[in-house]
């Protein structure tokens, strides 16, 4: 079944790009993908930074929050900076989000279905040639999605970048003892005066990871409108860490 998932998902994102996935040795490129979970289709938009002939640069999985989507503006800039510094980003709707298919009731019912997302876009990005190593970038829910991926792939991914990641809940309620299997580098951005996620659920996070450390932005709330450069820092600590 992963097999089929896989070919399809690989099968669509060419189908939709006319055949002309990202390759060495071009131009900086902006492209829509469409990926296949079963019979709901996930859109996305994969950015590419310009590359030498066989050269592989990291990749960052940009991951939205509850009711957000790929072109939430902090993740756009996000997908430009890291861009813009050779890193390369895949930022992918949720089932039930922005433009791709299904439906979610809740955010408890979103959980795992988002983690059967995750899996897709992840093998989609590991199926790219020019990928070297791929990182996780989580907001508010897609954070907790996020952390819990990394700890049940803990080989499988460099770096981990939480925005304001949302405490864990129900059936997911060990999602701390998953992320404790992560051991790579993490960064915890939090503002303090986020009335949805407190400082204090960032602070349990950050006791999760054997290397991680916590960013308490003053005066930042839950959407980061304040102006904190969070684009800047997450750029930073992917290019240190990949």
């Amino acid at each position: 079944m992963r097999l089929r998932a896989l070919v399809l998902v690989l099968a669509s994102a060419l189908l939709l790009a006319g055949c002309s996935a990202p390759l060495p040795g071009g131009a900086a490129r902006t492209e829509a993908v469409e990926l296949q979970r079963g019979d709901v289709t996930l859109t996305g938009i994969l950015e590419v930074p310009a590359l030498e002939p066989g050269e592989r640069v990291p990749l960052a999985i940009l991951m939205h929050g509850w009711t957000g989507w790929n072109d939430d503006a902090h993740l756009k800039r996000g997908a430009e900076q890291l861009a813009a510094a050779g890193i390369a980003s895949l930022r992918v709707n949720f089932t039930g989000h922005g433009t791709s298919g299904g439906d979610v009731a809740d955010m408890r019912s979103a959980v795992p279905v988002e983690l059967e997302d995750a899996q897709v876009i992840y093998d989609f990005a590991r199926g790219l040639e020019f990928v070297s190593d791929i990182s996780l970038v989580g907001y508010s829910l897609g954070g907790l999605v996020a952390s819990v991926f990394a700890g049940e792939h803990p080989d499988d991914i460099s770096a981990l970048v939480l925005l304001a990641p949302a405490p864990p809940y129900g059936v997911y309620s060990p999602a701390y003892r998953a992320a404790e299997q992560f051991d790579g580098p993490v960064l915890i951005l939090q503002g303090d005066s986020d009335e949805l996620v407190t400082v204090q659920v960032a602070e349990r996070y950050l006791r999760a990871f054997e290397d991680g450390q916590l960013r308490i932005l003053e005066h930042e709330n839950h959407a980061f409108t304040y102006g904190t450069d969070i684009e800047g820092m997450t750029v930073d600590f992917l290019l240190a860490n990949s």
